[in-house]
């Protein structure tokens, strides 16, 4: 046995000496790097492109000057990376984006190359939509930044190409008619409500003692307005939250948008109810946190419209013109979708028992022979106004006058050359009303006392 023993340590000893003294090899240490042995030989994955602008975005939140480690050697002769900390190069990023498109792999004379689309909004410049990579030393490097552009230099074929694309396509056309419609009806409502208040702080009234010193009916005019309002935006959230599949990528992302404007419009007009609320019931003014609410709502706010105005201005494909009416002060909205059509004179829909639901009737009231719309439903009167390729909200009624508003109205003559309004009289027979257009060329509404053996006419404007 022990014979044995001795033979076998004898022959490990001689092939130890047959091999040479070669240490074993060693696998290199790659830190986070993921390593692949396949035989003989070891590969190196490099950390991917994600990874390293998550790194960067966490080293940056720090201010590290770390980050500087992970950019490319081109991009970091191109900085002043010896006189500035990082956050004073890069900015301070509000969070990172990781939801956003990493592109294929490409190749050029630099390398093998990467981009990732995102949006990454910073607390004192423009927010940043592309981060480019580069394959150096085998290792991805963050390789530059893009940035959103100044609206006034902004590249307006993303725009225009946008608009083409909704125009091509029948619902989506539709469907921004109708977003547009409900967006002019806030404004609107908006304007009309608030016109008091605003024209008070113009003047250099302080906003809380306006309010403090409303009386009850004339703080719910606010009040009103703002559920209203906050009703129309969860309209728009709704309605293009389902049944949009099947569309291009662009559309699928300007449809994202909307929705995301209804949603972050309803939310900061929510906030500024609940903070007027507290101040009027409590007299507590606690300021609303909403600084970067507004500043994202503004944003989509401006690209929407950039979009719909060119939609609105060039839709010639359209034979009906989709609305979309409310009422009441409560949420859900009342509401009824109807389509104007500019071929018709007049327009109707009657109940079972013969009593109008809805009319509309087409009058030129403003001598620009794109007549306008005038349509009743549920008490109110809306005004659309013509314009080449449909209509345009400009006007409306929101309360208080259902008594007297219903469907008999006529045209007549308004003493403006080429120029009529609407005419009729409340049910009860106080008053007798007028719609038409002001000689500055805005919408004109006023009523009339009908003269009486002891009272003079009297004429108010609303």
């Amino acid at each position: 046995m022990k014979k044995s023993i001795t033979v076998s340590i004898l022959m490990a000893a001689f092939l130890i000496l047959a091999c040479g003294n070669e240490p074993a090899p060693e696998i290199p240490d790659e830190g986070d790097n993921p390593v692949i042995v396949a035989g003989d030989s070891v590969i190196v994955m490099p950390v991917g492109p994600m990874e390293v602008a998550l790194d960067f975005s966490s080293r940056l939140g720090m201010n590290d000057p770390g980050c500087f480690e992970l950019i490319s050697r081109g991009f970091a002769d191109s900085l002043p990376l010896d006189s500035l900390s990082p956050q004073q190069i890069f900015g301070r990023w509000r969070a990172f984006d990781a939801g956003g498109r990493l592109t294929e792999i490409t190749q050029s004379s630099e390398g093998s190359r990467t981009s990732y689309y995102c949006t990454i909004s910073r607390m004192a410049m423009p927010a940043i939509n592309r981060i480019d990579f580069l394959l150096e030393d085998d290792a991805w490097r963050i390789d530059g930044f893009e940035v959103e552009m100044p609206r006034e230099i902004e590249d307006s074929l993303t725009i225009e190409q946008l608009a083409e694309l909704v125009l091509q396509n029948p619902r989506i056309r539709s469907e921004m008619h109708t977003v547009r419609m409900l967006y002019d009806d806030c404004l609107i409502d908006s304007i009309q409500s608030y016109a008091s208040l605003n024209a008070a702080v113009a003047a250099g009234t302080d906003f809380r003692d306006f309010l403090l010193d409303l009386q009850p009916d004339s703080y719910a005019v606010l009040a009103e307005s703002n559920i209203r309002r906050a009703g129309k935006f969860q309209i728009i959230k709704e309605r293009t939250e389902t049944g949009y599949s099947n569309l291009p990528p662009d559309l699928i992302t300007f449809v994202s948008i909307v929705r995301e404007m209804a949603y972050i419009s309803k939310s900061v007009l929510s906030q500024r109810h609940e903070a007027m609320q507290k101040l009027y019931s409590e007299g507590i003014w606690y300021e609303p946190d909403i600084a970067l609410d507004e500043e994202r709502l503004a944003g989509f706010r401006e690209f929407f419209l950039s979009v719909s105005d060119l939609v609105e201005a060039r839709d010639t494909l359209s034979r009906t013109y989709a609305v979309l009416l409310t009422s009441g002060s409560n949420e859900p909205l009342a509401q009824v979708e109807i389509d104007l059509d500019p071929h018709q004179l007049e327009q109707k829909m009657d109940n079972d028992v013969g009593l109008v639901v809805w009319r509309a009737l087409a009058v030129e009231l403003n001598g620009d022979n794109d007549p306008e719309r005038v349509v009743y439903w549920a008490g109110n009167l809306f005004l659309f106004e013509g314009t080449p390729t449909g209509y345009k909200l400009v006007w409306r009624t929101f309360e208080n006058y259902e008594s007297d508003f219903h469907p008999d109205f006529v045209s007549q003559p308004s003493g403006r050359p080429g120029c009529r309004e609407v005419t009729f009289t409340g049910v009860e027979g106080s008053y007798e009303y007028f719609l038409g257009y002001s000689d500055e060329g805005e919408p004109l509404f006023r009523r009339i006392r009908p003269m009486s053996e002891d009272s003079s006419q009297q004429e108010e404007h609303f």
